[in-house]
Order: structure tokens, then C-alpha cells, then sequence
């Protein structure tokens, strides 16, 4: 029998998907992008990095 997602399941499954449509949408318009992905220290680390560069 198949179990329920967890709330936390289905938001990281809809942003899985949000993140597809958005690369395949943007490919139909020509336009290419890089997927970035970032564990947690190096997110943490970049977001340090730009607050210090912006003045956050």
C-alpha cells in the first residue's frame, strides 16, 4: 500500500518540478541556463560572501 508524502516531501518534490518547468520553458525561448546546486555549507558560505559584499 502506498504511503502519503510528508509536507516536507511534497515541497521538495514540487520545487523539483517548479525547477524542470522553469529550465524547460526558458530552453523553448532559447535561453540556457546552468543548474546550481549547493549543499548547505556552501549556500551558507555564498550568502556570507554576498552579505559581506552588499553591506547585509
Amino acid at each position: 500500500m502506498p504511503t502519503k508524502l510528508t509536507e516536507k516531501q511534497k515541497a521538495t518534490l514540487w520545487q523539483q518540478r517548479r525547477n524542470a518547468n522553469f529550465l524547460a520553458s526558458s530552453k523553448l525561448e532559447g535561453l540556457m541556463f546552468v543548474e546550481v546546486t549547493l549543499d548547505t555549507g556552501q549556500a551558507t558560505e555564498r550568502l556570507q560572501t554576498l552579505w559581506r559584499q552588499y553591506g547585509g
